[in-house]
């Protein structure tokens, strides 16, 4: 996935959370997400969403997948997204063109 393509789902994202009034909230380290609510699910990719962008401006790129996975586990874990839905948004086509040219 392209940086740009990463900043592009981040803030699709964020914009959803933000336009349904999740608030950011990090989860207990201590639970399980099996014991969280939808509401507390959604709160802890919203609060992911920032850490996400920081770790994008500092290209670590390994991190920036872990986070992104995480926000999008929380994401279909709450209902919002399907597996697909998911992989629809990392879909990159610029990224299958290159790698077809080789």
């Amino acid at each position: 996935m392209t940086y740009e393509k990463f900043i592009s789902v981040i803030e699709m994202y964020g914009k959803r959370l933000h336009g349904a009034g999740v608030p950011k909230i990090r989860i207990d380290t201590k639970r399980t997400f099996a014991s969280l609510k939808k509401e507390e699910i959604l709160a802890h990719a919203h609060y992911l969403i920032d850490g996400a962008k920081e770790l994008a401006k500092a290209n670590n790129q390994r991190r920036m997948g872990s986070h992104l996975t995480a926000i999008q586990m929380c994401l279909s874990f709450a209902g919002w997204y399907t597996l697909q839905d998911i992989m629809d948004h990392n879909y990159d086509p610029s990224s299958n063109k290159e790698k077809s040219a080789k």
